[in-house]
């Protein structure tokens, strides 16, 4: 997802723009598991502001459209993670989003040892759908703080900032 105003400014040069993916994680460890699916988030540059080298790189990999493009920078380069439903708690979306999805909620302890819920799905279908109707509605929200999330430090190491400045143009 991506739209003109989601942008961050690093004090220097043109603001770059940013795009938001979602992707549909199974974390099932066997066949029998249910609600084994989550959403992860992340932001990276929108594809006018990727590096030329990481460009290249896909290219070189085989990637043709842009969408093959955005995809091996995400899956190569990363990403700066985003917990959309920190936006929107879990539970105070349940009354609007029951219909839309079937999905079960937990508490989990975060890297940072903060209290976080995480919404799993049943399914890929119920995952998508839900990424479309609702995660969708509240991704803007998100880009009214951008200097906090991109302050966050990283597992990798840096901070969002870094990470974004490593995929950007030069």
């Amino acid at each position: 997802m991506e739209s003109d105003s989601w942008q961050c400014n690093f004090g220097y040069g043109e603001p770059v723009k940013l795009g938001l993916v979602l992707e549909a994680v199974d974390l099932a460890l066997s066949d029998v598991e249910e609600f084994s699916y989550v959403i992860d988030a992340g932001l990276i540059p929108q594809f006018d502001f990727l590096d030329e080298e990481i460009l290249e790189e896909a290219r070189s990999d085989g990637r043709e459209t842009q969408e093959e493009l955005l995809c091996y920078a995400y899956e190569c380069y990363g990403s700066v993670p985003v917990n959309i439903d920190a936006v929107q708690p879990a539970k105070a979306s349940c009354g609007m989003s029951s219909f839309v999805a079937n999905s079960s909620i937990s508490t989990v302890i975060a890297g940072t040892g903060e209290e976080m819920e995480t919404r799993h799905f049943q399914d890929l279908g119920g995952t998508m759908s839900f990424a479309r109707d609702f995660y969708v509605v509240y991704a803007p929200v998100i880009f009214g703080f951008i200097d906090v999330v991109l302050d966050h430090p990283l597992r990798v190491g840096g901070t969002g900032w870094d990470k974004i400045r490593q995929m950007a143009k030069k």
